[in-house]
């Protein structure tokens, strides 16, 4: 019956038990490389601290792992950078993000009752500021900062660092986002 032959019935019992023992082996050890995996996936956050007419001042990148989502990653690439914004002496920022669900957790926590821990570490972090707002951005408005994230995950730099002005590979981009931010 396996493979065009046939056999008898206890072989074929036998066969039954050895292909078992075979595909319970190979799903273990699946979930051992998924969770490997897992393990070494890193997200990357960057920020992007700009004056009123858009120029950039500083801006910052940084790797994250083994975060459980992508809300998580966003949520903890929201709380590093608050902290990197006040560490840097920055007291009246607007912080622009390109996720609208966060922006509404940070805007109506009452809307958002099952992120209320989240909320609160949030809005803690946001009090070291003297003023400050949170607007939702087009990811096209904020590219060179995508793009900065990207350099985590696509080409794998996991190095953190926070650097004066934009970053030169990436300099025609952000001054065509000084003429089109909305912020």
């Amino acid at each position: 019956m396996f493979e065009g032959k046939q056999s008898g019935l206890l072989e074929l019992v036998e066969n039954l038990f050895v292909e078992s023992e075979m595909w319970s082996l190979a799903q273990v050890e699946e979930k051992k490389e998924d969770l490997e995996e897992r393990d070494t996936c890193l997200v990357g956050g960057a920020w992007v601290l700009r004056d009123e007419k858009g120029k950039v001042i500083l801006h910052g990148r940084r790797a994250f792992s083994e975060i459980g989502s992508l809300h998580d990653a966003k949520l903890q690439v929201l709380v590093w950078s608050v902290e990197s914004i006040i560490s840097h002496h920055q007291n009246k920022v607007i912080f622009a993000l390109d996720d609208g669900d966060i922006t509404q957790m940070v805007l109506s926590p009452k809307a958002w009752p099952n992120f209320k821990g989240e909320i609160r570490l949030i809005l803690g972090k946001l009090c070291g500021l003297e003023w400050w707002r949170v607007v939702k951005e087009e990811r096209a408005n904020n590219r060179g900062a995508l793009l900065i994230t990207k350099g985590v995950t696509k080409g794998g730099q996991t190095q953190s660092y926070v650097a004066a002005g934009p970053p030169g590979w990436l300099l025609g981009c952000f001054e065509n986002e000084e003429v089109s931010s909305s912020v």
